[in-house]
């Protein structure tokens, strides 16, 4: 399976966090490999609160195992909507853990919080390509043009 868009990585973690319409208190790490074909997808904790510093070396340590190149991390509850939005403390922490993730050839493509109605996500929400994450990126939209899926009638 080739990663297209954050759309795919939420529907992948959903159904670890959300369960019968009700949020578990878990964080997901997905890893990909340098062509974005899925790698893994694991269960960081079961008891997430709302911080990632805790679990920064175990999902970078788990990336490490699977030989990942790109990640994504998924946990339950959402972030607030506001005009700080770059300052809420999840979202700096996901930042800190994206500059620790590069430093070690890691590259964080998604983050995702989800809760029973939906989801929010830090980062693209459609096709990589358009997105300026950087050069590193494989070209997924040429899968995604010569698959069946990607005709519009």
């Amino acid at each position: 399976m080739i990663i297209q868009a954050g759309f795919d990585l939420e529907l992948l973690a959903r159904p670890l966090i959300v369960q019968e319409e009700k949020p578990y208190p878990r964080l997901v790490v997905i890893g990909l490999d340098a062509e974005m074909q899925l790698e893994s997808i694991q269960v960081v904790t079961e008891s997430f609160e709302g911080s990632l510093n805790p679990f920064q070396d175990a999902i970078l340590e788990h990336l490490d195992l699977v030989g990942a190149k790109y990640f994504a991390i998924a946990h339950a509850g959402i972030w607030a909507e506001e005009d700080y939005f770059d300052e809420q403390p999840i979202l700096q922490e996901a930042k800190k853990l994206n500059g620790i993730a590069e430093e070690r050839g890691f590259h964080m493509i998604g983050h995702f919080g989800l809760d029973k109605t939906g989801y929010m996500s830090n980062g693209p929400h459609s096709y990589f390509d358009q997105y300026s994450l950087g050069d590193h990126l494989p070209d997924t939209m040429t899968h995604w043009v010569h698959s069946r899926f990607g005709l519009c009638e």
